[in-house]
């Protein structure tokens, strides 16, 4: 069954609004079986949201439409379904009715214009609005010989998701899944390896997948991980070990680089680890700036492991608060493998940890020296068997560089697990 979705707002276009309504809706209409083949956004203009609705409905069994349900001027999508749907717009007195409650529950007055979402469209299903004041709807049409089944929702985003889930999905769900057929989604996640490097390592396996019909495989880059979303119909117990199985033979291609499922975290790994061997940890971040231990204070439980950290984003305190040579630092670089090793070396002693993680480096937009240009990293972590480190060599993009060093400083150390 093939969908489109199609948002309207003005607010969308200039970036005021991040759309996250289309990244939810096409991922809840994935995960039964639908194949969503357009999100368009348009503004608050009667011409582009015809046009729009000219593209979709020559190629759509059903269109989900967003926004512009509003009490103001401003919100045009009804009246504009009306007109190009031939629908009359008819007052809805037991909707305002229940509109008024809703303002009343809250101790508050219905204004005048809010009587203009009263205004819905004949012969339409009303999709009651639970947390809001506008309702959505639900029709069927034919444009161009083409059957077509139009919803209507808010573009408030839990109001949407309080229409998708109680309606919209369970409606579609019954068309897409046939009987017995269960749609089956995992997500790995790695780190360490590009996209193009880890297709690579897992071609036999995409090559596998390529064989199988009611399967696909997609690879999720981004700055600091690459996902790979496995995902198949299924209709039998067999069919569904089967998808078990392959889940497992792709974390074998992934190998090390592999760390957890979705959704998972890199740090939730880190901590879960350290609590159950009863290991502790200490930080000392000249470049993340803290960014290495916001993320591990962000699990729960990380207070049992983590003893604590320091930044000494200065040279002079690397030497004060460390004990790092001024001499290490005037002959390899305040930024270099060797400032690194004694960084962690240092931290694990001060606070007598298991592990000892630590950053320096140039993240830019300035910086840079005789021995590192600018976006060199170097992380390392300290244990008792050693200390081991990782290299980088960045762009000039500050924030994306501390979450790429944070990331690298967290894997290092779950590579030693």
């Amino acid at each position: 069954m093939q969908g489109s979705l199609l948002t309207i707002g003005d607010e969308l276009l200039i970036g005021q609004v991040i759309n996250s309504n289309v990244a939810w809706m096409g991922s809840k209409l994935t995960d039964i079986n639908c194949k969503i083949t357009d999100h368009l956004t348009v503004g608050d203009i009667k011409t582009e949201i015809t046009n729009a609705l000219d593209y979709l409905c020559n190629k759509s069994d059903f269109i989900i439409i967003g926004g512009g349900l509003g009490p103001t001027h401003d919100d045009l999508t009804m009246e504009v379904l009306s007109e190009y749907f031939n629908l009359p717009l008819v007052y809805d007195h037991d909707w305002i009715n229940k509109v008024d409650a809703y303002f009343k529950s809250r101790n508050r007055v219905m204004s005048e214009n809010n009587k203009k979402q009263g205004y819905l469209l004949q012969g339409a299903i009303r999709i009651d609005n639970d947390c809001g004041t506008a309702a959505g709807q639900h029709f069927y049409s034919q444009k161009n010989d083409r059957d077509l089944e139009i919803f209507v929702v808010p573009g408030v985003p839990f109001e949407m998701k309080s229409m998708m889930e109680r309606y919209i999905l369970p409606i579609i769900s019954k068309k897409t899944l046939k009987s017995g057929e269960k749609i089956l989604k995992t997500t790995l996640l790695t780190t360490g390896a590009g996209e193009s490097l880890l297709a690579q390592k897992c071609d036999p396996f995409v090559q596998k997948i390529k064989t199988l019909p009611n399967y696909s495989l997609a690879f999720l880059p981004s700055p600091t991980q690459v996902r790979l979303r496995l995902q198949a119909s299924i209709k039998s117990t067999e069919e569904e070990s089967q998808f078990y199985s392959l889940t497992e033979e792709l974390k074998t291609f992934c190998g090390k680089d592999f760390y957890g499922v979705e959704p998972d975290t890199l740090e939730k790994i880190v901590i879960e680890h350290l609590i159950a061997n009863k290991e502790t940890i200490a930080a000392a971040e000249s470049c993340t700036g803290g960014l290495i231990t916001h993320l591990l204070t962000q699990i729960p439980g990380s207070s049992a492991v983590l003893r604590g950290s320091i930044i000494p984003y200065q040279t002079d305190l690397k030497n004060s608060e460390l004990g790092i040579p001024p001499e290490l630092i005037s002959t390899h670089g305040v930024v270099s493998e060797k400032v690194a090793v004694a960084m962690a070396e240092a931290v694990r002693k001060k606070w007598g940890t298991t592990f000892g993680v630590s950053s320096t480096g140039y993240i830019g937009p300035t910086g840079g020296d005789e021995f590192a240009k600018l976006g060199t990293v170097w992380v390392a972590v300290s244990s008792p068997n050693g200390t081991v480190t990782k290299g980088l060599y960045l762009e000039n993009h500050r924030e994306r560089n501390k979450e790429r060093s944070a990331q690298a400083a967290l894997d290092l150390l779950r590579r030693l697990f």
